[in-house]
């Protein structure tokens, strides 16, 4: 389960003069109001997820947004996406490379889009040794 210091204030607020307190006091809420409803029942993959993605390095942050929770590191890397009632998004910034067929080309690499590549994640048992290979391919290409 998320906690409040698995959250980072996003780059954003501070280039803005935005107040960070204030900041991760919504950030929180928003998270909650991502998994509200019908989605609840991801919440558990999304919790797996953040924590993935968090133990990709020391310098991984979690920034919450109203829909999506971007991972930074110098830029984002990966992100957290409730698509629908029964996925969650985790997409990937592989820039032009070549990923399997369970990887999506989003074609964002044409659309100068940071996120390239989603996973579908649908139950824990997807988030596995090539989710995690892939989310270590766009953490190193962030360096």
């Amino acid at each position: 389960m998320a906690t409040k210091s698995d959250y980072s204030v996003h780059p954003g607020i501070l280039k803005a003069g935005g107040d960070p307190k204030a900041y991760l006091a919504d950030a929180r809420g928003w998270v909650e109001k991502m998994f509200a409803g019908g989605k609840a029942p991801l919440k558990p993959i999304y919790d797996a997820l953040l924590e993935l993605g968090l133990s990709a390095g020391p310098d991984v942050k979690a920034c919450p947004c109203r829909t999506i929770v971007p991972l930074y590191r110098n830029h984002v890397f990966a992100q957290i996406k409730p698509s629908t009632k029964s996925r969650i998004d985790f997409g990937l910034a592989l820039g032009d490379t070549k990923a399997p067929k369970r990887l999506i080309d989003t074609g964002g690499y044409a659309k100068k889009d940071r996120i390239t590549h989603p996973f579908e994640i649908t139950k824990l048992s997807d988030i596995d040794s090539e989710v995690r290979k892939w989310l270590r391919t766009a953490y190193d290409r962030d360096a």
